[in-house]
């Protein structure tokens, strides 16, 4: 509820009991005037004043009441009629008043939202579908396309360190299961060589979504059995295996928050 609302609300309500307050005290306090005076006559009078009375004076008496009682009703409700025009006015436009605000709630709602996109992403990018989109991806951490972020570490750590800190990060070591992504990856790497999420377990290698390394020939990897972990050999753009507690940078992924 509006201010103005509530104000005319309490305004009316205490004119409306001032009103009915002497309204009320007028009809009670006539008749006992009238009754008053009658006494008095009587008093002084005596019962000569009776013959000066009309014929029928009870019949008189009512008439005077009844007429008084009729003309009292219209004196008192004419007032409360008009206060409650003015408040039902009052509410009407109140009501108005949040009804186009209301309305006008929604369309504030999606411009602030417009804002926001394109304060935080950049317009022209595009997803794999190419539809109109936007890819957030958290603070240092890159975005090549596609609806993935990726990680690349400045520190060294072994092959399960590396692992642990996607975890914590709520991603996993990169894979490349398609020779298309090492290409894109290839923009953003440095002189560097990178873990990555391959490993030689008791079912033999597999990535960190637990699918095997598939059997065909991929002239991008190149595995030996004695060492179990694979990293990236930047220079080549190659999969090699490496013994687990070497140290290197690592790289890290995960889906990328998309705004349409």
């Amino acid at each position: 509820h509006s201010p103005l609302s509530s104000f005319f609300l309490l305004f009316s309500l205490l004119l409306l009991h001032k009103t009915f307050g002497l309204s009320f005290k007028r009809i009670i306090t006539e008749p006992r005037m009238s009754f008053q005076i009658l006494n008095m006559n009587t008093e002084e009078d005596g019962y000569s004043h009776l013959n000066h009375l009309p014929q029928h004076p009870s019949r008189h008496y009512m008439s005077v009441n009844v007429n008084q009682g009729r003309s009292l009703p219209f004196a008192v409700w004419l007032p409360a009629i008009f206060i409650l025009f003015v408040l039902c006015l009052a509410l009407i436009i109140g009501m108005i008043v949040l009804g186009l605000r209301g309305s006008q709630a929604p369309v504030q709602h999606d411009e602030n939202l417009q804002g926001l996109k394109e304060r935080l992403c950049s317009m022209g990018d595009t997803n794999i579908k190419n539809s109109p989109a936007c890819s957030l991806c958290p603070v240092n951490w890159k975005w090549i396309g596609g609806d993935t972020c990726f990680y690349i570490s400045e520190k060294e750590a072994t092959w399960l360190e590396s692992k642990d800190f996607c975890f914590s990060q709520n991603s996993t070591l990169l894979t490349l299961k398609r020779k298309s992504k090492l290409i894109r990856m290839s923009h953003i790497l440095q002189k560097q060589s990178y873990w990555i999420g391959l490993s030689y377990g008791v079912d033999g290698w597999s990535w960190m979504d637990d699918t095997k390394l598939s059997t065909q020939r991929m002239d991008w990897i190149d595995l030996s059995n004695k060492e179990n972990c694979a990293y990236l050999y930047y220079r080549k753009l190659k999969v090699h295996s490496e013994d687990c507690y070497e140290i290197y940078p690592w790289i890290c992924e995960k889906t990328a928050v998309q705004l349409i």
